[in-house]
């Protein structure tokens, strides 16, 4: 006997829906070409798991699972778990559901598609999330463009609205560089600002003024940043450009004269 090609592990309800277990199932019926109905029952009977086998011996008590047909069985679990939704309750989700903030226009068509899934719009489905999509974009810019288009389909529709968001998206990206360089600009003029000192104007044109000698460089660049003042005796600048204040003589008389003696 040929060895199995691939494995089955038990259903495990929340995991995985029971329609994603049988779509498991197929695909290793299909890989090891089995075709007979009873093998596939016996199959599934023996790898569902414990939990499930002993959810479909209590709904077909006093019926054993091995008396049912292979197709029976899947149909039993997949009522008892996904039980048909209301096709109205479904086309109002649909219908309702716009762009959510931050959403993208890819998430966005996926939750339609999956909203979709119990619509049964059939040939009409294509023509739907087309409306749907081009209605709840949530974007004017969007939605704009999408009009304008004489003859949009879903497809057509679909790759624009990406198109525009990723444009979007690039100048958002290249607006946020050069704001980055912006500030740094406006930081190392900050800096520079500091370190040279105030600045003279003459006319139109802005010149740098060391604060050390008052020449036009940088005050970290001057000559005179380990020169001792002559006024007040500090060292990093020169007497002309010292703003200290120099104490009053108050032993000498207003006006500089000389003090007289009344008699």
């Amino acid at each position: 006997m040929a060895a199995m090609v691939g494995t089955l592990t038990p259903f495990e309800n929340g995991n995985q829906s029971w329609e994603e277990y049988c779509e498991v199932l197929s695909h290793f019926f299909e890989a090891n070409e089995i075709t007979d109905a009873a093998k596939k029952r016996a199959i599934l009977l023996s790898s569902v798991g414990s939990q499930a086998y002993g959810l479909m011996r209590n709904l077909l008590s006093p019926t054993k699972p091995g008396e049912k047909t292979y197709d029976e069985l899947v149909e039993l679990l997949k009522e008892h778990y996904n039980p048909k939704p209301s096709e109205i309750v479904q086309r109002f989700k649909f219908n309702s559901r716009n762009r959510k903030p931050k959403e993208s226009v890819s998430e966005y068509v996926a939750v339609l598609r999956e909203l979709a899934q119990h619509c049964n719009y059939g040939d009409k489905l294509t023509e739907m999330l087309r409306d749907r999509l081009v209605c709840g974009i949530e974007d004017d810019r969007m939605q704009r463009r999408l009009l304008a288009e004489a003859e949009l389909t879903y497809d057509k529709a679909l790759k624009l609205a990406q198109a525009i968001e990723t444009a979007s998206k690039d100048i958002q990206d290249l607006q946020g560089q050069s704001k980055s360089h912006s500030v740094v600009a406006d930081k190392r003029e900050m800096v520079c600002k500091f370190f040279a000192g105030p600045k003279a104007r003459d006319g139109n044109r802005s010149r740098t003024v060391c604060y050390r000698c008052g020449g036009e460089h940088m005050a970290t660049e001057c000559r005179f940043a380990k020169e001792k003042c002559h006024k007040c005796k500090k060292v990093g600048h020169i007497k002309k450009m010292c703003r200290a204040k120099l104490p009053v003589d108050h032993s000498r008389p207003a006006g500089g004269g000389k003090k007289r003696h009344w008699v």
